[in-house]
């Protein structure tokens, strides 16, 4: 039997339904972001799978941070899946359920603060063995990336005990945890490019070399902090939708892509057999420009009393021959400066 109303009559079934707030600067931003986010992480499978195959004799430590960040990465793209599902299909039609925090977007802070710190370990650590003054930075650098993955835990943390989003305490505290990863960005591109320029030789392909580093260091740094940026721009303009909240998602799937892509570019950097090692003196990264028969070298094993960086003996099987008009002080193994970042 057909139910009716209080009065008797039969409900009209093409009534006009309640009216729902708009979506699309919370949930609908949400999602949008979630999309992007999906998309990058494609890149991160392909580029860990291009990683371990091409870098099998990395060392154990650089292989653990990209299997971390992998499956930290992975985790947050579960997070964001669900949060989609939960509230634009689970509960499309239950407005009450939008304004309460599911245990996905409350455990996507944590996750997102993980990633940023594990990505930007491999950065501060690039930099610690530029040299002795560069170390201070590091370490301002380094707390700042603390303090952001401690407000995130905050959030997680606030949101749980109050399960209700946009509300003031989430607002400032992240705020200031993107506004921190910002600082860090920051500190740490500049002192890479500051570095690199410094090692300049004159040499035109060595100065080459150099501004392609440079360029790899603005793309690496500078992105993911003018993303940041614009997530904290409107985190303090708009702390009552979900924009910010989608842009961290974008910016979070950077962090973990550009240190892969960093760490996969060293073979495109020793397509010409440019050999990338580090020494303990004061200009630490540099190379052998040197042509060998086979483009493979090892790596020996050295016992520094002072803890300094390993030095790489490179044998030289050919010599390089310069331009017309270019010239190397010395013999020809001289060593020419340059930052090539992790080289191994």
């Amino acid at each position: 039997m057909a139910s009716s109303t209080p009065n008797g009559t039969a409900p009209d079934p093409l009534a006009t339904p309640p009216q729902l707030q708009s979506l699309d600067d919370t949930f609908g931003a949400l999602l949008i972001g979630c999309f992007v986010g999906f998309i990058q992480y494609g890149w991160t499978v392909n580029q860990c799978y291009t990683y371990f195959s091409a870098y099998p004799n990395d060392r154990r430590a650089l292989k653990s941070l990209v299997a971390t960040v992998l499956v930290l990465e992975t985790f947050h793209t579960i997070l964001c899946m669900h949060i989609c599902y939960y509230y634009l299909t689970t509960n499309y039609f239950n407005p009450a359920a939008l304004e309460k925090a599911v245990w996905s977007i409350n455990l996507l802070g944590v996750v997102t603060g993980a990633v940023i710190l594990a990505s930007q370990s491999f950065f501060l650590r690039r930099v610690w063995m530029i040299g002795q003054k560069f170390r201070p930075l590091v370490i301002v650098a380094g707390v700042l990336l603390v303090g952001e993955f401690g407000f995130a835990t905050a959030v997680t943390v606030d949101t749980f005990v109050h399960p209700t989003l946009h509300n003031n305490n989430q607002a400032w505290m992240n705020c200031a945890g993107v506004g921190m990863a910002v600082l860090a960005d920051t500190i740490l591109t500049a002192a890479l490019i500051f570095s690199l320029h410094r090692s300049r030789t004159g040499i035109r392909r060595t100065d080459s070399l150099i501004d392609l580093l440079i360029m790899y260091s603005i793309n690496t740094g500078l992105v993911t902090g003018v993303t940041n940026m614009l997530s904290l721009v409107f985190a303090l303009a708009m702390p009552d939708n979900l924009i910010y909240a989608a842009i961290v998602i974008v910016a979070t799937k950077l962090y973990a892509n550009s240190m892969l892509a960093v760490l996969n570019s060293r073979r495109s950097l020793l397509a010409d057999r440019t050999i990338v090692h580090t020494t303990p003196s004061q200009n630490i990264f540099r190379t052998h420009v040197v042509r060998s028969r086979s483009g493979r070298w090892t790596r020996p094993t050295l016992t520094d009393p002072l803890g300094l960086p390993t030095v790489i003996g490179v044998k030289v099987t050919q010599e390089t021959h310069l331009d017309p008009g270019e010239s190397v002080d010395g013999d020809d193994n001289e060593v020419l400066k340059v930052e090539a970042g992790e080289a191994v």
